[in-house]
C-alpha cells in the first residue's frame, strides 16, 4: 500500500505493491469446499488446522510494557532486492519494509478493529462535507522529533503536503487527487486541508494519504527523482519514525536501527494502552538487519537453516509441515491483504468481449491448484477484495463468505466427476452467445442465483459470432482438430497467434508454471489455442503496465484496500495508460487492462461510491462495484493466500496474531511488538 502499516486504506492507493514469490500475505479462513475438479484427491493431505473454517480472534496481551525485555537483532529475508531509499520514488515492498519504518503519517489504522486512530495529528474534523470541496481541521502532536535530532513542527506538515502536490509524485498520487493544499489554520485548529471533492474516505485518504517528510531537508531538493538520501547523510532518510537505515546496499543488504524510545512517543498513546491486543512503548528490539537472497527458494532454505529469523510473506507451503516438526520454528497466522490474479488485455479483439474471457476462466482448473499443488494454503478467488474483508459483496449482501453460489460463477468445469475440462459445455456457452450477466440462470452445465447486489455485466450477450472450426493454430494440433473461430476467422489470424499467457520463469515459481500448464491444455482442448511465455517480472511490469503490450498475465496486488478504494485504482479508466495523453507509455498505469476503455465499465459506479460519506451506504456501492468487476472479468482472480508468516520463535515472541498482512501491511506493528524471549 501507498504507506506504512494501515495503507490498504488509501482512495487512490498509488505505491500499490506487487505480490510476488511470497505474495500478499494469507488469509486464516479456509476453503470450506471446492468447486470444479470431480472427485479430485489431494496429492498430500492437509492437517485439520489447514482445513478449519473458524476465524480466530486476536490474543488478548497480558505482558506489561516494563517487564518486556529491550534489545535485540532480528533478521530479516527478502527475495528480493529493495529499488531505493528515497521514500517519494519508491513502489517496492522490499523497500518498503525498511522506509515505513522511518516515516509516519496524519493517522494510524488500528491493527485489529480497523478503526482510525490518532498519530501525528491528535484531533480532526470534517468542514464543509456538503461542499464541492470539503475542508477538514486537524491539530499536529509538538512533542516529536525528526531522526536527525531537529523538531518537528506545524510547518513541516504544511510542506510535506505541498510538496507532494505541487511536484505532482507519481508514487504519491493519493495525496494530490485527493488534496488540493494544506495551510495553517488561522482559527482554532493548527491546520486546514481543502479536499480536491467529495472524497467518501476522507479521514484515511487525507489524513492518512502523505508521509511527513522535514522541510529543512527537502525544501533544497529540486528533482525528487534523482534525490539519494544515501549519499546526502550517513544514516539516510529523514523521519519522525523510529528507525535510521543505516545501511542500505540494495544488492545484498539493508539494516534499520531504532531510536531510544524516549525519542518515540507515538507508541505510547492513550488509545494503545487501552488496547486489549497491543502494548506501549514499542519498538523493543535494537535493530533490524534485511538480507536479500535473490530468489524464493534461497530465502525460504536460510530461514530453515536458522540463518535468518523471519521474511518476507508467508512461508512456502511445501516448508510448514518441517517448519511445525522443527523446534524453535514458529508460524504466526495473519489474514491476507492482497490477492493473485491474471489480467486480460481487454483493449484486444476478441479478449475485449465479457462472454470469451468468462469462458477462458472456466478452464482454469482451481481445484489442482489450491488444493493439489498448493496443498490447501490458498483459497480460490472470486472478488477483487481478499477473504474476510467488509467490503466484499458476499459479506456487505449477507452471503455466506467465500462459498456463497454468486461467488461460484467461473469455478472449473470439470467433466462429470474427474478432472478433464468439459469441453462441450465450454464450447456451447460461446457458440450460444451467453454471458453470465447476473442474471439467475444455467451457464456451460453449472447453476448460479444471479448476483448478490443487483448488478449487471456490461453484456447480457456476447459481442462476436463464435463458431468451431478446423484448426488452423500449429498449438492445437495434439490437442484439438477444432478451433474457436471468432465472426467467421479463426482465433490465431485475429489475434496473429495463439493467445498469449505471460507468466514468471518455471524455474522461479514451478508449482504456478504447472497449474498454467494445465489451464493452457484445457483451453487448447476446448480449441482456444493458447500459449505460455516465461516472463522476467521487469520485463513483465514494462509489457504490462508501461506498454499494454500483451494478452493475458499474471500478477498480484498487496495491501489491498479495507474501504474498497483499490476498485478505483485497478479498474477506473482513468487510471489506463490512453487516460495519460502525451505522458501515455511514459507513466505507469495501475489499471493494466484498459478495463474502462474497453472491455466494460464500472467508472460510474467507482464515482459514485468514492464520493459517498455515509459509511453504510460507501460499502454497499463498492461492494456492487466489485460484483460487477467479477461479472466483467478484467481480473481472474485466482487465489487468496493463507499466511503462515515464519518466525524463529525461540528467540522472539511478541508478535499480534492474527491480523490482515502481518509480513507487509501490519508489519511495522509486528516490528513494534517483536521483542526477545529472554
Amino acid at each position: 500500500m501507498p504507506h506504512r502499516r494501515n495503507r490498504s486504506d488509501d482512495t487512490n492507493n498509488s505505491r500499490r505493491k506487487f505480490l510476488k514469490a511470497s505474495g500478499a500475505g494469507a488469509v486464516a479462513l479456509s476453503l470450506a469446499g471446492c468447486s470444479g475438479g470431480g472427485n479430485q484427491t489431494t496429492t498430500d493431505a492437509t492437517t485439520e488446522e489447514e482445513t478449519t473454517t473458524e476465524e480466530e480472534t486476536v490474543e488478548k496481551k497480558t505482558e506489561d510494557t516494563d517487564s518486556i525485555p529491550r534489545g535485540g537483532t532480528l533478521t530479516y529475508g527478502m527475495s528480493s532486492q529493495p529499488d531505493t531509499s528515497n521514500y517519494l520514488t519508491s513502489g517496492s515492498v522490499y523497500s518498503a519494509v525498511a522506509l515505513n519504518l522511518i516515516y509516519d503519517f496524519g493517522i494510524e489504522i488500528d491493527p485489529v478493529t480497523d478503526e482510525v486512530r490518532p498519530w501525528v495529528f491528535t484531533d480532526w474534523e470534517l468542514k464543509k462535507p456538503d461542499a464541492e470541496k470539503p475542508e477538514v481541521v486537524f491539530d499536529v502532536r509538538t512533542d516529536i522529533s525528526w531522526n536527525d535530532g531537529e523538531d518537528f513542527t506545524v510547518e513541516d506538515v504544511v510542506f510535506s503536503h505541498n510538496y507532494i502536490i505541487e511536484n505532482e509524485v507519481g508514487e504519491w498520487s493519493s495525496v494530490w487527487n485527493n488534496i488540493e493544499k494544506v495551510e495553517k489554520d488561522d482559527g482554532d485548529w493548527d491546520c486546514r486541508m481543502t479536499l480536491t471533492g467529495q472524497i467518501g474516505t476522507w479521514d484515511v485518504s487525507a489524513l492518512g494519504a502523505c508521509p511527513m517528510i522535514p522541510k529543512h531537508i527537502w525544501e533544497n531538493v529540486d528533482d525528487f527523482q534523482a534525490y539519494d538520501p544515501m549519499e546526502e547523510r550517513e544514516n539516510g532518510p529523514v523521519g519522525t519514525g523510529p528507525g535510521v537505515l543505516t545501511k542500505f546496499a540494495p544488492d545484498t543488504s539493508m539494516q534499520i536501527k531504532f531510536r531510544d524510545p524516549e525519542e518515540y512517543p507515538l507508541t505510547d498513546q492513550d488509545w494503545v494502552a487501552e488496547h486489549d491486543n497491543l502494548v506501549t512503548g514499542g519498538p523493543f528490539i535494537d535493530q533490524i538487519d534485511f538480507k536479500v537472497y535473490g530468489e524464493q527458494t534461497a530465502m525460504t532454505q536460510a530461514f530453515m537453516r536458522g540463518e535468518i529469523d523471519t521474511h518476507y510473506g508467508t512461508l512456502d507451503t511445501d516448508k510448514i509441515p518441517e517448519a511445525k516438526k522443527t523446534d524453535g520454528l514458529g508460524l504466526v497466522k495473519g489474514y491476507d491483504d492482497g490477492f493473485s490474479y491474471m489480467g486480460f488485455n481487454c483493449r484486444r479483439q476478441p479478449l475485449d468481449d465479457v462472454a470469451l474471457r468468462q469462458a477462458i476462466s472456466f478452464v482454469f482448473d482451481d481445484y489442482h491448484w489450491t488444493q493439489q499443488l498448493e496443498k490447501g494454503f490458498r483459497i480460490e478467488g472470486d472478488f477483487a477484495a481478499p477473504a474476510g474483508y467488509t467490503v466484499r459483496p458476499d459479506e456487505v449482501f449477507g452471503g455466506e463468505m467465500l462459498t456463497d453460489p454468486a461467488a461460484e460463477a467461473f469455478s472449473f468445469r470439470g467433466k462429470g466427476d474427474s478432472a478433464d475440462v468439459d469441453v462441450e459445455a465450454v464450447r456451447s456457452f460461446l457458440t450460444n452467445g451467453e454471458v453470465i450477466d447476473g442474471t439467475e440462470g444455467t451457464y456451460a452445465g453449472m447453476d448460479y442465483p444471479g448476483t448478490l447486489s443487483g448488478i449487471e455485466a456490461s453484456q447480457s450477450e456476447a459481442k462476436y459470432d463464435y463458431t468451431f472450426e478446423e484448426a488452423q493454430a500449429d498449438v492445437l494440433s495434439d490437442t484439438s482438430d477444432k478451433e474457436l473461430y471468432v465472426d467467421g476467422e479463426p482465433i490465431s489470424e485475429v489475434m496473429d497467434g495463439p493467445i498469449e499467457i505471460l507468466l514468471d520463469p518455471p524455474s522461479d515459481s514451478p508449482k504456478q508454471s504447472e497449474a498454467f500448464s494445465r489451464w493452457a491444455e484445457n483451453a487448447n482442448k476446448v480449441g482456444i489455442p493458447v500459449s505460455l511465455k516465461p516472463t522476467e517480472f521487469n520485463t513483465m511490469v514494462d509489457l504490462v503496465y508501461y506498454d499494454a503490450d500483451y494478452d493475458i498475465y499474471e500478477m498480484g496486488w498487496a495491501g489491498v484496500s479495507r474501504f474498497g478504494t483499490s476498485t478505483e485504482n485497478y479498474f477506473h479508466s482513468k487510471n489506463a495508460k490512453e487516460a495519460f495523453g502525451e505522458k501515455e507509455g511514459e507513466k505507469f498505469a495501475y489499471n493494466s487492462t484498459g478495463y474502462g476503455v474497453a472491455g466494460g465499465s464500472v467508472d460510474d459506479l467507482i464515482d459514485d461510491a468514492y464520493s459517498e460519506m455515509d459509511p453504510e451506504t460507501r460499502q454497499e456501492k463498492w461492494a456492487t462495484a466489485l460484483e460487477k468487476v467479477y461479472l466483467d472479468m478484467p481480473y481472474m482472480i485466482r487465489d487468496y493466500e493463507k499466511v503462515r508468516w515464519p518466525l524463529n520463535t525461540a528467540d522472539f515472541t511478541g508478535t499480534i496474531e492474527p491480523v490482515i498482512g502481518p509480513a507487509y501491511l501490519n508489519w511495522t506493528w509486528q516490528a513494534f511488538h517483536l521483542h526477545t524471549t529472554e
